[in-house]
């Protein structure tokens, strides 16, 4: 996959678990991995993977706890390096993209009911939950770190869209997606 590290801001080593993050063209190393729960599941990196009809590579792995369990973010890229999340959490697939930041919606107050227009659309805030980066491996297009929080809304708009909001110390993202039917997640 030619486009692979066109993006990575982030790498995991396989051999060691050492974290190295790329900071204005050199990289500085940023810890452990941390430790991967392991659990039965469709995605492997560097295994690709059919998508209701996409072809992804995961090439990143993020561990999330919040408290009553965890879940597993896939960094995915297609055949022309554009970038993905792929999430699984108790055998539920989402399939979400990054927003850009003037695609956003502006003045956003979250909290439980809220609503919010993304695209024409929309959405209702039905989860508010903090989460914990507990293990990474892989590369991502940002850095994440172990142990680090960030407070997450789940957005969902009545034709079954779903959006995420994502607010942390130092910045905030948006993602948009859907559901993906786990018959619809097929291994290469």
């Amino acid at each position: 996959m030619p486009h692979r590290f066109a993006h990575a801001r982030m790498i995991v080593c396989e051999s060691c678990g050492t974290t190295s993050v790329l900071e204005d063209e050199a990289f500085r190393l940023a810890g452990s991995g941390g430790v991967v729960q392991e659990a039965p599941s469709l995605l492997h990196l560097g295994q690709e993977v059919d998508v209701a009809g996409s072809h992804l590579m995961p090439v990143g792995q993020a561990q999330f706890s919040y408290g009553r369990g965890w879940w597993d973010e896939f960094w995915c890229l297609d055949d022309k390096g554009k970038g993905c999340w792929l999430s699984v959490d108790e055998g539920n697939y989402a399939l979400e993209v990054p927003l850009l930041t003037d695609q956003a919606p502006k003045g956003f107050r979250p909290r439980l009911g809220a609503s919010v227009e993304i695209a024409g659309e929309s959405y209702i805030v039905t989860e508010a939950e903090t989460a914990t980066c507990s293990a990474v491996r892989g590369e991502f297009p940002e850095a994440l770190e172990v142990g680090e929080s960030h407070l997450y809304f789940d957005l969902t708009s009545r034709s079954g869209g779903m959006a995420t909001f994502e607010r942390w110390d130092g910045g905030e993202a948006w993602t948009i997606g859907r559901w993906i039917d786990p018959w619809d997640v097929i291994p290469a």
